[in-house]
């Protein structure tokens, strides 16, 4: 089966992780990449992945009816270009990784006449956006793949089109070994004792991020007499905001006279590494649809430390694979934080479970298995738009 995962930006985050992640598992697809030039077909080549290059295509939404028009223009244009493209290559499937890309891939479901899967990875909007959203997804959409319940529950109305597939951690766990020359070597690297009590944060550098928690909560620490460490993984992206933000956590780390303890490392490939070579991991969120980097470091036995909303407590169970705690509550996160540096049995157990949980619910080959499956419904036939136009018009991919 051939299967077009179509991504309508080159920028690379989450979704485009576990996009690639997901694709080197299957075991009945031919997953082929059709994206912009950029980092994403850049590193899908440097992983084989056979790639498709498209023109590249940006558009936000807007209350601006000039640039609404545009920005439809544009999606009207990019959908066109697709659609030439799945049909050149023998497409079956097309694997939409957004809700930008699903509704352009649907927009010329007349033309290419192949299913079209929706991969939801955020929480939808709200508001007017979202309802016509949602009723276009209800007409058009073959098939919708959420990451949690909490990003699902909007699309119930889809009913049997619809499904839960969580994001699936590689499971290689490192040896005591491994994990011994990760913590020398980034450590050393990174100018961080070897003894020091290290917490990592690791994620796109944008404000709902909430990195700034993290930054007040090591000072808070430092304020109790109580050392540790702090390196900030990622970037910011997509939005001139986050570059803004990402000043912003300078500024207050330099207000609070903490930025002799922390590190602000960029973007990194080797998250595994730097999991093997944190004490903990934060997860400061608001909302986090799921959050990919916490089965990352679970899968490695890193205790995690993240905010109870969004899709978090579909993978964490609160004293037992990892702790929770209410967004934004700054002494609530110091306090997990402390529990686990001080109560080394509470930090064993968290580190078993966390294994545990993911090598049983949220491995990769069990992410892929789901994603096939839902691939094959997709080809034996159809619900909305898809479906009504094969019927009255006779045509079958």
């Amino acid at each position: 089966m051939r299967v077009a995962y179509y991504n309508h930006t080159s920028a690379v985050s989450g979704a485009e992780i576990n996009l690639m992640v997901t694709a080197k598992h299957y075991t009945k697809v031919h997953p082929i990449i059709f994206a912009p030039e950029g980092e994403l077909l850049d590193r899908a080549r440097k992983d084989w992945l056979e790639v498709v290059p498209l023109p590249s295509f940006n558009a936000r939404l807007s209350r601006n009816p000039l640039r609404l028009a545009a920005g439809a223009a544009g999606m009207i244009k990019a959908g066109r270009q697709l659609s030439e493209a799945v049909r050149a290559y023998g497409i079956d499937v097309i694997h939409a990784n957004s809700l930008r890309a699903g509704m352009m891939a649907s927009l010329f479901y007349w033309h290419h006449r192949i299913p079209v899967i929706w991969h939801l990875h955020d929480i939808p909007p709200k508001g007017l956006i979202g309802k016509v959203i949602r009723m276009y997804a209800l007409w058009a959409a073959q098939s919708v793949i959420a990451i949690s319940e909490s990003v699902m529950k909007d699309y119930q109305k889809l009913g049997e089109r619809i499904h839960l597939v969580h994001n699936g951690a590689v499971l290689s766990e490192f040896s005591g070994q491994e994990k011994a020359y990760s913590r020398e070597k980034i450590r050393s690297e990174l100018h961080t004792p070897q003894d020091g009590r290290v917490m990592t944060i690791i994620g796109q550098i944008a404000p709902w991020k909430r990195q700034a928690d993290a930054i007040r909560a090591l000072h808070a620490l430092l304020q109790h007499g109580e050392e540790n460490y702090l390196w900030i993984v990622g970037e910011p992206k997509f939005r001139q905001e986050n570059e803004q933000y990402l000043e912003e956590l300078h500024r207050l780390a330099d207000q609070l006279k903490v930025t002799k303890y922390i590190r602000f490392t960029g973007f990194r490939e080797d998250v595994d590494e730097i999991c093997c070579a944190s004490d903990l991991l934060l997860l400061c969120s608001e909302n986090e649809p799921f959050g990919r980097v916490i089965i990352e470091a679970m899968a490695q036995g890193t205790p995690v430390i993240a905010t109870n909303g969004g899709g978090v407590a579909e993978i964490i169970k609160h004293g037992r694979s990892g702790l929770l705690y209410t967004t934004g509550n700054i002494m609530q996160l110091v306090q997990c934080i402390q529990d686990l540096q001080r109560m080394e049995p509470l930090r064993r157990l968290i580190s078993d479970n966390a294994i545990e949980r993911i090598k049983e619910h949220f491995s990769i080959g069990q992410a892929a298995a789901k994603t096939e499956m839902i691939y094959m419904q997709a080809m034996n036939g159809g619900t909305g738009i898809n479906r009504g136009l094969r019927q009255t018009k006779g045509v079958a991919k």
